[in-house]
């Protein structure tokens, strides 16, 4: 076996491991430090940034401690980075134990207890990694079509003039989404921030058509999708079959990331065709809405405790300063493990980079940064990109 072959397996044989030893031992509690530059003295905004450091390398510490009693591997950091990239641990709670001023940065000390149990069942978990990743509001857009109406109808293209309430797949998201929650956005009350062309009278939306509606009501993640019921026939009784089918995906709205994607189908009776159509809907919705939590909740659980995709575009520089800048990035940018060239033209260039940290942490380091002959002055932020402008020295 070559030295590939063996490293595969070790990481698989490991991530078959970690499941399983974290079955047996659903949490643990460690200590963890984060670090975060204060700027322009503000130690409100450093402090923010430095728990979160501090409960990432929280998770990070426990997993690796598993990790740890349960191999002994050649490679071990490589290995590490692999199992990290894939186990979803989330702080379960957490208690900042003290914090200290050296130079310019803030050290914060907390203490945390890390589960890997069921996220999703426990509300506590969940506000705390909400706010690790900065509690993206979110937006419903399911177009939607019961027993008895001629066609589909959809908040942001009312067909031939029809405009609606929320419809029963959108209430059953929301109320869902809400109760876990999550912070949602109305997009009836957003609706006069909306502007809606003619091209989105569609049924369904492209991921570039939901992220440009989402970012005019300000939201970070969009669910588009498409439910549809229809009427099986007449049971024993008098009663009506009706069956449901529910297609959606949330897209994140500042870099198109598609967090999670769904397809249910669900089956109702009643003595009326519309009423058994709505309850397939209800039905098919609240199955979507908990698929949907689960996975959202896994991608952002996986951010936090490993590593997370930023993109960022980098304007006004010559080709020397962008390979300057991606050195830089690469060796002397605390949390980056990766950095992906995506174009380079007119002075303009996009990388990608995998890190472990936010966008925001990032965007700290970078403005302080020295290049040599220049430096970056960040013009716009989200939580998953950032955009920055040389300015020569």
């Amino acid at each position: 076996m070559n030295r590939s072959a063996k490293l595969l397996f070790v990481v698989l044989a490991v991530l078959m491991i970690v499941p399983a030893a974290f079955g047996q031992e659903e949490s643990r509690t460690v200590t963890a430090e984060g670090v975060a530059v204060i700027q322009q003295g503000n130690k409100d905004i450093a402090r923010d940034a430095a728990i979160q450091d501090a409960q990432h390398r929280a998770v990070e510490q426990a997993i690796g401690t598993l990790i740890d009693s349960q191999t002994q591997v050649e490679n071990y950091q490589v290995i590490s980075d692999k199992i990290l990239s894939q186990t979803k641990g989330y702080i379960k709670r957490y208690n900042v134990m003290g914090e200290r001023v050296e130079d310019n940065l803030l050290r914060v000390t907390i203490t945390a207890e890390v589960s890997l149990g069921k996220l999703s069942d426990d509300l506590s978990g969940i506000g705390i990694l909400l706010g690790q990743v900065h509690k993206p509001r979110t937006m419903i857009l399911i177009a939607e079509q019961n027993i008895g109406q001629e066609f589909i109808v959809w908040w942001w293209g009312a067909t031939h003039g029809q405009q609606t309430d929320l419809a029963m797949t959108e209430t059953v998201l929301m109320d869902k989404f809400t109760e876990k929650g999550f912070e949602m956005i109305d997009h009836q009350v957003a609706a006069k921030e909306i502007k809606v062309t003619p091209a989105y009278n569609v049924t369904s939306l492209s991921s570039e058509q939901a992220r440009t509606l989402g970012n005019q009501a300000d939201a970070e993640v969009v669910i588009v999708g498409k439910a549809v019921a229809r009427l099986q026939g007449t049971i024993g009784g008098g009663m009506k079959s009706a069956q449901a089918d529910l297609t959606a995906r949330a897209v994140r709205t500042d870099n198109g990331q598609v967090l999670a994607s769904v397809a249910t189908h669900a089956a109702a009776v009643h003595i009326s065709d519309v009423t058994a159509g709505s309850e397939a809907l209800k039905k098919a919705a609240t199955d979507a809405a908990d698929q949907m939590i689960a996975k959202i909740l896994a991608q952002y659980a996986k951010e936090t405790g490993g590593t997370r995709s930023v993109n960022i575009t980098v304007s006004t520089l010559t080709k020397a300063q962008f390979v300057k800048f991606k050195d830089v990035m690469q060796n002397q940018v605390r949390g980056i493990k990766g950095l992906h060239e995506r174009s380079f033209a007119n002075g303009v260039a996009k990388v990608s980079v995998d890190m472990k940290g936010s966008a925001q942490t990032l965007s700290d380091e970078l403005s302080l940064k020295d290049f040599g002959t220049f430096t970056v002055d960040v013009t716009g932020s989200t939580a998953n990109s950032l955009e920055l402008k040389v300015v020569p020295k």
